[in-house]
């Protein structure tokens, strides 16, 4: 085929002439169906061309042209989409991930071009194919070649343009390309990544009577130019120019002899085209790709251009920033979802605060705010029946996932936010005597070691030398245990719009929490278990025998009264240490049945006035040795009577208690139900008590 050797230029002829050129790839617009997407078989349709009128103009010299394809089984070579052309990403033709799919089938129909697309079943490109589907990404730009323009003068046109017309008699679409924004039809958007390719220019036959034409100089018009072998503009061809004014015979002479130094030169410059282009998106500045490479930049020059982009960003971002920096985004599905969780949570607590995200939400039933976020997703509801639309509601995961769906998901954050509330809500009487432990890692079987105090202090003389002293040590072992139960979410509750028996489970969740959590640390009083010295926690045995722990009160005596505090308190100060130390613990609570209420609330109240010194009671609100009554109905059920000191648990250790990492307090988990048609919550809570040292703590029988 005819063209220049040097020049990707064109000019217009005088008649009878035929001008070889080198032209790059170029790109128009074209039109996506997302209605005709095909779930089965990953197809959608398209328009990639209707062959109309492109104004385009010259990037070095500013002349405008117009260009058309003219859309015929004759003008167009459909063979490369015929045989599977590659669907890319923004036409990236450099790696394989670029492909997202290929075309099935392409065919020309009443003047425009149509072809049928199969896209990658890739997971990563799910993301993709869901937007494409749901009509999101929609703009694709057809890649194509042309071999052949007739070229029609300004003076021999007929429709008042004033620009040359160039026809595309001879052109090949190569591929099509998904971008996210589509080839401008008003400027020359043009690709130079695959090369240039030979063109033949031939002048359209001039109207007849046409005189201005026939005399018409063939410097007239001049075709826009591309970027010649070297990388620099070329310089526009005249009629002085033998590569442009030469008959067919001569120029296929004159390529015959360069052929295979055009052929390295043209590979030459798609190696550095695609090297310029890798160095601009490595360093986030694609945009500069195209002008580099248009204005014939070398790959050094293009380097020295990307670090000045690089400084004027960086500048402009306030200066440099060695640290990396981390952006959170939330897209409209997440905040979507945001604004319905708050809503339903309203729901279920009236309390919770409303935004204007969750505003929108406020009085729509669950079918309407669920059929809201399915059509947000992209599914259909129109003619679905309401137990068919509550099943999509509670499966429906975006993307087309069907698992534990996005909805159930958004009920399951509502359901621990609620558990976690009532939990709150509701504080067990333990947690103001016991010592919380830190977390337990696992469910294997903890050891607490006990230290005893440092040994006495021995008096050293003048040159004396210092004496060994020791510390014994004490251990108790526990581990963690599980409880759980399961409530499920139907479809028929969604239906009926019923979320009180929903509600009112999952508050009973929080609330059975933290009764689990009293019994099982009450238990450690009521249960008296064995402790690691073969000793029972409670027991009347001096200390001075092994297992003795000289801390429990009987008799008459002990029941709930003056004397009986003040010999229970006595008991814990006199008790010593592993090494025998002292310790002068003091008791701080008084932990009593609800039986004993009213006589625990009358011997630790600050309102009673003694009248003679023997009355005056320390044990009272703002005395010596106050103490803080604690009433626990937990202990009725063991004893009526029975009654119990303990220390402050920052002054020694009494019982203590433990959660499993990472799940401190109850946690909803969910799934789809089988026996249940819809959805099950499962509550669980790992929690674990024991009694770890007997010396700050005293029990009284009370009988």
């Amino acid at each position: 085929m005819p063209q220049t050797t040097n020049s990707p230029a064109a000019q217009s002829q005088a008649p009878g002439q035929v001008v070889g050129a080198m032209l790059p790839m170029q790109h128009r617009a074209a039109s996506l169906a997302p209605d005709t997407f095909d779930d089965a078989a990953r197809t959608v349709n398209v328009t990639w061309t209707t062959g109309a009128l492109v104004r385009r103009s010259d990037w070095y010299t500013g002349q405008a042209y117009d260009e058309e394809l003219v859309v015929s089984a004759a003008a167009v070579d459909l063979s490369r989409l015929a045989n599977g052309a590659s669907v890319l990403d923004t036409h990236s033709n450099y790696q394989l991930s670029s492909v997202i799919g290929v075309v099935e089938r392409a065919w020309l129909e009443a003047g425009t071009g149509m072809a049928t697309l199969r896209l990658s079943e890739r997971p990563e490109l799910a993301g993709l194919v869901a937007d494409i589907k749901a009509g999101i990404v929609r703009h694709i730009s057809a890649g194509y070649t042309v071999q052949k323009y007739e070229v029609v003068s300004a003076a021999n046109r007929t429709d008042g343009a004033t620009v040359p017309l160039y026809r595309a008699v001879a052109w090949q679409p190569a591929e099509l390309s998904f971008v996210p924004i589509p080839a401008d039809a008003g400027s020359t958007t043009r690709s130079a990544s695959p090369g240039l390719m030979p063109v033949e220019i031939v002048p359209a036959p001039a109207p007849a009577g046409n005189t201005r034409a026939a005399a018409q100089s063939p410097q007239e018009s001049t075709m826009p130019q591309g970027i010649d072998n070297g990388g620099a503009p070329a310089t526009p061809a005249t009629t002085a120019n033998p590569a442009i004014t030469a008959a067919p015979a001569d120029l296929a002479t004159r390529q015959a002899a360069p052929a295979a130094e055009a052929a390295a030169q043209v590979a030459a410059q798609a190696a550095q085209f695609a090297d310029i282009t890798d160095l601009c998106a490595r360093h986030g500045v694609p945009q500069l790709a195209g002008g580099l490479i248009r204005s014939g930049n070398t790959l050094d020059q293009a380097r020295a251009a990307v670090l000045s982009a690089l400084a004027v960003r960086d500048a402009a971002a306030g200066g440099h920033h060695n640290v990396s920096r981390i952006t959170t985004v939330q897209d409209e599905m997440q905040t979507r979802m945001s604004g319905i969780e708050q809503a339903i949570l309203h729901r279920v607590a009236p309390n919770t605060k409303l935004d204007e995200n969750g505003r929108q939400y406020r009085g729509m039933s669950l079918m309407e705010i669920g059929r809201d976020f399915l059509e947000a997703s992209g599914i259909n509801t129109r003619g679905m029946d309401r137990m068919r639309l509550a099943g999509e509601i509670l499966h429906h995961r975006a993307g087309g996932m069907h698992a534990t769906g996005d909805f159930s998901s958004l009920f399951a954050n509502v359901a621990n936010k609620r558990l976690r509330n009532s939990y709150d809500e509701n504080p067990g009487t333990y947690a103001m005597w016991a010592r919380r432990a830190p977390n337990a890692p696992d469910f294997k079987s903890m050891s607490v070691v006990q230290l005893s105090g440092a040994p006495d202090l021995l008096q050293t003389n003048e040159h004396g030398e210092f004496k060994y002293g020791k510390m014994t040590d004490g251990a108790e072992s526990y581990a963690l245990l599980t409880y759980g139960r399961i409530v499920s979410l139907t479809r028929q509750a969604i239906i009926n719009d019923d979320l009180r028996a929903f509600e009112r489970l999952v508050s009973a969740f929080g609330f059975a929490s933290r009764r689990l959590e009293n019994r099982t640390v009450y238990a450690q009083l009521t249960g008296n278990p064995t402790m690691g010295d073969t000793g029972a926690l409670f027991n009347a045995t001096a200390v001075t025998t092994a297992g003795g722990h000289a801390n429990l009160g009987s008799g008459a005596g002990s029941a709930l009264q003056f004397s009986a505090l003040s010999s229970g308190r006595t008991a814990m100060r006199v008790q010593k240490g592993l090494a025998g130390e002292e310790l002068n613990i003091s008791p701080a609570y008084l932990i009593v049945p609800a039986a004993l209420e009213q006589t625990a609330y009358q011997l630790t109240s600050a309102q009673y006035t003694p009248a003679q010194q023997s009355n005056v009671n320390e044990f009272r609100t703002g005395g010596r040795t106050a103490l803080e009554p604690i009433v626990e109905p937990v202990l009725d059920s063991a004893s009526a009577t029975a009654w119990y000191l303990a220390s402050n648990s920052a002054q020694i250790d009494t019982v203590e208690y433990c959660y499993l990492d990472g799940a401190e307090g109850p946690v909803i988990e969910t799934e789809p139900g089988f026996e249940v048609d819809g959805l099950s919550y499962k509550c669980r809570l790992d929690f674990a008590a024991k009694a770890v040292d007997w010396r700050g703590v005293y029990k009284s029988n009370g009988a």
